[in-house]
């Protein structure tokens, strides 16, 4: 298929979207006043509106939303839980990165409430899931929010002062009575607020549980063995992880749902001690990369959390999650991730400090190469793996790392001998048996033969900084920084520029994918959706995706990015394009 050279359209306005994550926050473990995030939460009218603006969705047989926020979602982390809260229906927990809401009834996440574009955290003073209907109240400095999951309606109420406790009325479809500054106030599901003299009177209401009222039910829980609230298979460091926060179902006395301070959520059968982890987000803030797996995507950290580090990985339904994070002998914490590939069962980290290779079977075995072993420097840019190893594009030239999963030590076959020397090498790709490698001194090829050429072309940008690579359809594209080049490796036609590709429209340029549908164009301004059959996007950051774009993967129905904010999913229309 050829690639349409075209001309370059002006780009349409882009869903809004409407969650953005924040940042990790060191706090003491079961501080009742903490920062977190929320969609939209301070720029919200009074009223009763879905968060973002517009329609809150159209309903589905099976009781579920279908959301305009399913067309692009941001998922950060959600493992630091610092409280939690449960109606009949809901679990609700409180995060560093916004407010987890699980569906107990058909058993699956839905979307999280998150900061939106542009607004500073929130300081979350109380969370309580409302008695009388599957609601969530948050009191926030100034107002009272109430969110029902179900129709994604958030109802904010100005109150004065900040608020700090609240009460439910027994009566059916009672009011709830918050206090703030020492003022109490009556406020009703519709967003009404009435001052009143005094708190109701004792016994008329219903105070929403806690964790000191799961220690009082269940004191076996605060005792319980260390092993209760530890994952086993997601943490290979064996990190135990202290429980800060839990609620008890209203509908249910046995089902306690607890939150850790940096291993998510759990559900435990209280009358038989057995805990069950809920998996959701990533295990620590930004992606620098990402690479598509079985069913889902992988996710490599920045190295931002000083709670975790390590890879996390999400089915394309974002509903189950699984966390590996580094061992001992090979720490990931505070590591930086450049580039991330998947083939059969073993996952290639490049990272700011050396090579990692992680066997994703349930054995997690993990190895390293560094500098001290041979590499030719620790900061590696590109990975091209294959049958028993991997080549490395690293700041300082490119090798051959072989690997035997068999083996009892991991690094056996070790490095092999250097090429590039000296020279960055930022982008690997193979077609058949030759690898296309982008480079500071412009596109080399390494052939079959063991030679290194360059392709013929009088453009010079294929002799300059070539920052990344992408096939499709015997088709290659190289991208510089002015501009982004196809070529017919093997064909007899010199390489042209693709003029739709407006390397300026995205910043500076960080990935390149195709398929046959469509070309996208990543970089620290956002990226660009060249569908093949004709039409230009373009997605600007911050104003439509959180931030700069680090790394790009296409699968069928979703476009994958990697950004400081967290992990981008997009939907792909038919024809490969974005909403």
């Amino acid at each position: 298929m050829k690639v349409p050279t075209l001309p370059r359209a002006a780009p349409r306005a882009a869903p809004r979207v409407a969650q953005r994550v924040a940042a990790s926050d060191a706090r003491r473990p079961g501080e009742h006043v903490f920062l977190c995030a929320t969609a939209a939460v301070l720029a919200l009218a009074i009223g009763c509106v879905p968060p973002g603006g517009g329609s809150a969705g159209s309903s589905r047989g099976d009781g579920q939303i279908v959301s305009q926020r399913d067309e692009v979602r941001v998922v950060s982390t959600f493992a630091d839980v610092r409280a939690v809260s449960v109606s009949r229906r809901y679990v609700f927990a409180a995060t560093t990165g916004g407010i987890s809401v699980y569906d107990r009834l058909f058993d699956r996440w839905l979307a999280p409430l998150a900061r939106d574009g542009g607004l500073q955290d929130g300081q979350i003073t109380f969370m309580s899931a409302d008695p009388g209907e599957d609601a969530v109240w948050i009191g926030v400095p100034g107002a009272v929010l109430m969110y029902r999951p179900q129709t994604e309606q958030l109802q904010r109420t100005m109150i004065t002062g900040v608020p700090d406790a609240i009460v439910f009325a027994k009566a059916a479809g009672g009011d709830a009575y918050v206090r703030a500054s020492g003022q109490w106030s009556r406020l009703s599901r519709i967003g009404s607020v009435t001052s009143v003299s005094g708190p109701p009177v004792a016994g008329s209401y219903i105070v929403p549980s806690t964790l000191n009222e799961v220690y009082t039910r269940y004191p076996a829980l605060r005792s319980g063995s260390p092993l209760l609230f530890r994952s086993q298979q997601s943490d290979r460091a064996l990190r135990p992880y202290q429980v800060v926060a839990g609620a008890i179902a209203p509908d249910q006395p046995n089902d306690v749902w607890l939150g850790t301070n940096g291993d998510g959520l759990y559900r435990v059968d209280a009358a038989v001690q057995q805990a069950t982890p809920l998996r959701y987000g990533l295990m620590e803030r930004g992606v620098g990369a990402v690479a598509l797996g079985a069913g889902g995507v992988w996710a490599a950290g920045l190295g931002m959390s000083s709670l975790r580090g390590g890879v996390s990985f999400a089915t394309n339904d974002l509903q189950r999650w699984r966390w590996i994070d580094g061992t001992i002998a090979v720490p990931l914490l505070g590591v930086r991730a450049t580039s991330l590939a998947v083939r059969a069962q073993r996952a290639w980290i490049g990272t700011d400090r050396g090579l990692v290779r992680i066997l994703i079977d349930r054995t997690e075995a993990m190895a390293r190469w560094t500098l001290l072993d041979g590499l030719p420097d620790d900061r590696v840019f590109a990975i091209a793996p294959r049958g028993d190893g991997a080549w490395v594009g690293t700041a300082r030239g490119l090798v051959y790392v072989t690997d035997s999963i068999n083996a009892r030590n991991a690094r056996s076959g070790g490095i092999g001998a250097r090429l590039l020397e000296n020279t960055p090498v930022y982008a690997l790709q193979f077609i058949g048996d030759t690898l296309w490698i982008g480079t500071e001194a412009g596109l080399v090829a390494l052939l079959p033969t063991g030679e290194l050429t360059q392709p013929r072309s009088v453009d010079p940008a294929l002799r300059r900084r070539v920052t990344a690579l992408a096939w499709s359809d015997s088709v290659l594209l190289a991208g510089a920084n002015d501009g982004v080049l196809q070529l017919r490796p093997g064909g007899a036609f010199e390489p042209t520029r693709l003029m739709a590709l407006d390397v300026a429209q995205v910043g500076q340029l960080t990935r390149l994918a195709m398929d046959d549908r469509s070309i996208v164009m990543v970089g620290t301004d956002g990226m660009l959706v060249l569908q093949r059959a004709g039409g230009v996007r373009v997605l600007a950051a911050p104003r439509d995706i959180p931030g700069p774009v680090l790394d790009v993967a296409l699968a069928q129905d979703w476009i994958w990015l990697a950004t400081p904010d967290g992990l981008v999913r997009l939907r792909r229309a038919g024809d490969g394009g974005v909403p």
